[in-house]
């Protein structure tokens, strides 16, 4: 691997160059720091010389000329500098060429190609000049654990993740930390702002690119914040999971994870033309609630625009989270008594409230102490003995009117929840 320092004073340069680098030579380049100034990348290159630098020419403190000829002087051609300049700085690049840069890009021109241009001839002569240096040998371990951590953060994310022991001991394997006591989650959704309307071309090779330089400039913006995960769900999706502990006030780490968000928006729509939405969870304690605060994060993201485009579960249902909940699932109670004629399939009835259906899931069995299926089906069944009891139907003509199936179905799920058969149940009202 060939190391290289960058040096800009413009934080959006550094975020620009640190994504097409780790998108388009990540098996060549580590970028072994960033400098805001030529003195600052003096003390770096004098404490732990790279092999390549990437300066900008106009600097404050010191120029990138200045610490072009500083490092020539004391080390030679290597380090190798790219000088990065403006247009109407076409003289000051004449000067960088001929104190040996080994090119010069034009910031407003800078692209993947122009850039990996520049560092193959750096490359080249640092393997002239130092044929040891060389690339070494990338190890697949630390890729193939990545990967392995990206597919266990999906498991949990789909609620598929067993007991918290089990649980825990896999993390511990894969070097996941869960020791902290609050977690929240924010779905992010990436669009390229293709105007093809196509359903493939969400994953034309543009999108690719711009998908990959948006979550690779995301994990540098938000990580500054505060501590997280970044989880890749598909092309335009990501999560990322936010850790922290009680002793920091959830209304405070809120507003943090919302300015992060804000800042990584405002980025990436400047530098790749993209447009990001941002759906916010709850906070929760355990690590296994990671998935409710997932679902509840997607649900808000399901429900951004360009108006909106950082939307938090907690407004969604309510500004109170307990509250709110309440009034969501006594809404979906209510809609569940007006459509008992229906199937009342768990899909469905996510869908209308724009919830996911594991999310509705967990949140009916922990709100209800019942689970959806078990509710619609006593529901269902208080319904159908008001009907039995009236006389004018038949046990097959109440099961179709309720959407069951069967009569057969309806009676096995009658004698359940009651603990008789229909039949059973209109003679016992019958002798009384």
């Amino acid at each position: 691997m060939y190391r290289l320092l960058i040096v800009d004073d413009e934080p959006l340069v550094q975020i620009g160059l640190k994504s097409m680098l780790a998108k388009e030579l990540a098996d060549k380049i580590e970028v072994i720091g960033t400098a805001s100034n030529g003195h600052e990348a003096w003390e770096l290159i004098t404490m732990d010389p790279p092999d390549i630098v990437i300066a900008d020419i106009r600097m404050p403190v010191m120029t990138g000329l200045e610490l072009l000829n500083k490092s020539h002087k004391k080390y030679g051609i290597v380090p190798a500098f790219i000088m990065l300049t403006a247009y109407e700085e076409f003289e000051m690049a004449r000067q960088a060429l001929l104190g040996e840069a080994v090119d010069y890009l034009v910031k407003i021109e800078l692209n993947p190609e122009t850039l990996t241009k520049a560092i193959n001839k750096a490359i080249q002569r640092i393997d002239e000049f130092k044929p040891s240096t060389g690339q070494k040998e990338v190890s697949p371990s630390e890729s193939s654990l990545e990967d392995l951590r990206q597919k266990f953060m999906l498991k949990l994310f789909n609620h598929l993740t067993g007991n918290e022991e089990v649980f825990l001991s896999e993390a511990n394997r894969l070097n996941l930390r869960f020791d902290y006591n609050r977690y929240i989650v924010v779905y992010g959704e990436i669009s390229s702002g293709n105007s093809a309307s196509d359903a493939d071309s969400s994953f034309t090779q543009a999108a690719l690119d711009v998908y990959s330089s948006s979550i690779s400039m995301a994990r540098e913006i938000i990580s500054r914040h505060a501590p997280c995960n970044i989880v890749s769900i598909d092309i335009q999706h990501f999560a990322i999971v936010f850790m922290f502990n009680e002793d920091t006030p959830v209304a405070g780490t809120m507003d943090l994870i919302t300015e992060a968000l804000e800042n990584a928006r405002t980025m990436i729509s400047s530098y790749f033309k993209a447009d990001i939405t941002f759906g916010i969870g709850s906070a929760v304690s355990a690590p296994l609630d990671i998935a409710v605060s997932y679902d509840e994060a997607k649900t808000a993201g399901q429900q951004t625009d360009a108006a909106q485009p950082v939307r938090l579960f907690s407004h969604i249902v309510g500004s109170n989270r307990r509250s709110g909940k309440d009034k969501l699932i006594t809404a979906i109670q209510e809609y569940i008594d007006l459509n008992l004629n229906g199937k009342l399939q768990l899909n469905e009835v996510a869908e209308v409230f724009g919830l996911s259906p594991a999310y509705l899931s967990v949140l009916f069995k922990k709100s209800t102490e019942s689970g959806f299926s078990e509710y619609v089906n006593t529901k269902k069944i208080d319904r159908a003995k008001e009907m039995l009891l009236s006389g004018d139907m038949k046990i097959y003509e109440v099961a179709d009117a309720l959407g069951f199936e069967s009569a057969y179905y309806f009676s096995k799920v009658f004698k359940k929840v009651d603990g008789h058969s229909p039949r059973e149940y209109i003679q016992s009202k019958s002798d009384m």
